[in-house]
């Protein structure tokens, strides 16, 4: 029989259906699922979609608009549109970021390991049409009218198809709980010619070694990958002083 002391439950909270909305319609924003300016479903498709009622969706769009993810605009034109996260993500993330940092720390880690095995999986099992689709995203970046917004997009939907590549759905859930808890961070990183021709080079290693079926290889580089930008993170977090 188990003690008292060594079963662990998560305590009871109540949830209202609004919160299960928002946090899903929070992660589509965040990982760039919907990307800035783009509008959203009207409520009355987001309610058929949730089988929830419009209060509920209206609840969570609120919320969404409170925290400055989403627009609602009248007219003809009308309707509730994706706000450019990196536009002001200087002046609503990096406190945050810096105050719970401890965290932030314990992502990096969860990714130090994850995201590496991930890409290891995925030499070994990717298809031809998703190296394509990856090549798709890197070269995409590299586009003379690639904007700020549009860049960290292409970067997150490059490791969310490792991750998918891998062929286990577990590795796919966990690199989205992961870009869902950093994208904030990487929002904040500076974007520039150079930002973009380092990225660039740094995929293409990583995207070859794919190609190649190097499992091994693919496994550090992307573990290198990690640790450069977890200090790039913690330079702009924490040290820099403006």
């Amino acid at each position: 029989m188990h003690s008292q002391a060594t079963l662990q439950f998560e305590k009871v909270s109540p949830k209202k259906v609004s919160d299960f909305i928002l946090e899903q319609l929070e992660e589509a924003i965040i990982l760039k699922e919907f990307l800035s300016e783009e509008q959203l479903p009207t409520e009355r498709e987001l309610a058929s979609m949730f089988n929830a009622s419009r209060l509920a969706v209206r609840e969570a769009l609120s919320q969404l608009e409170e925290e400055g993810l989403i627009e609602k605009r009248l007219g003809a034109k009308g309707g509730t549109f994706v706000l450019p996260l990196t536009l002001n993500s200087h002046q609503r993330n990096r406190e945050e970021i810096k105050n719970d940092w401890d965290n932030m720390l314990k992502v990096f880690e969860f990714r130090s390991v994850i995201e590496p095995e991930a890409a290891c999986m995925a030499a070994e099992r990717i298809t031809p049409a998703e190296l394509d689709q990856l090549k798709g995203f890197v070269e995409k970046s590299m586009e003379e009218d690639c904007t700020r917004e549009m860049f960290r997009a292409m970067d997150v939907k490059f490791h969310l198809s490792i991750a998918k590549a891998s062929g286990n759905q577990y590795f796919e859930k966990a690199v989205r709980q992961i870009r869902t808890k950093i994208n904030p961070a990487l929002d904040l990183m500076p974007y520039n010619p150079n930002v973009k021709l380092s990225s660039y080079q740094k995929h293409m290693v990583l995207l070859d070694a794919l190609a190649e079926r190097n499992g091994a290889k693919a496994k550090e580089i992307m573990k290198q990958h990690i640790s450069e930008t977890a200090d790039a993170i913690y330079s702009r977090v924490i040290t820099k002083d403006t």
